[in-house]
């Protein structure tokens, strides 16, 4: 019986601790206050495709039935289809936005609740295409990309040429 005690007072102690901790842990959603008091905001994680320069929005799930990606020895291309709440505006501006930031040059865009975003870089082609539907907004990516060892086996290229 004195066993018993001993181990659930060491059990109280250590709920007692853990939720103490539990409680006075900050929300990591919050930005750190600097010494200073000015706050330091860090960029919302963006995650990518299988092309590593083809960023999604958080709030949009893939569609892995409709998906495909094929990496070929000269060059890779793929759908990749990806469906979520979310505005037909907000995802325009998203893709503009990012595909700036990953050197992306928009070639075309088609605006309305079918709207197609077209970029282009050396050796690479991407459309997006924007379904604005009544209950969920669904977005297709259709990607190529020529790999460098296609340039160098056609001979009209160096390699090093290759942005």
């Amino acid at each position: 019986m004195r066993t018993f005690l001993k181990m659930a007072l060491v059990f109280t102690v250590f709920v007692g601790l853990t939720g103490c901790l539990a409680v006075t842990k900050k929300n990591s959603d919050e930005p750190v206050v600097a010494a200073s008091g000015a706050t330091e905001s860090y960029e919302e994680f963006v995650p990518y495709t299988e092309f590593d320069d083809i960023a999604v929005p958080n709030e949009l799930s893939r569609e892995p039935d409709q998906s495909f990606v094929a990496d070929r020895r000269n060059f890779k291309y793929g759908k990749i289809v990806l469906k979520g709440r979310v505005e037909n505006t907000s995802l325009i501006d998203f893709f503009k936005n990012q595909m700036a930031k990953d050197n992306w040059t928009l070639d075309s865009a088609l605006t309305s609740t079918f709207s197609q975003l077209t970029f282009v870089k050396p050796y690479k082609s991407c459309t997006i295409r924007i379904i604005d539907g009544s209950y969920n907004t669904e977005v297709e990516i259709y990607a190529v990309e020529l790999k460098s060892d296609a340039m160098s086996e056609s001979g009209s290229l160096q390699e090093n040429n290759i942005q």
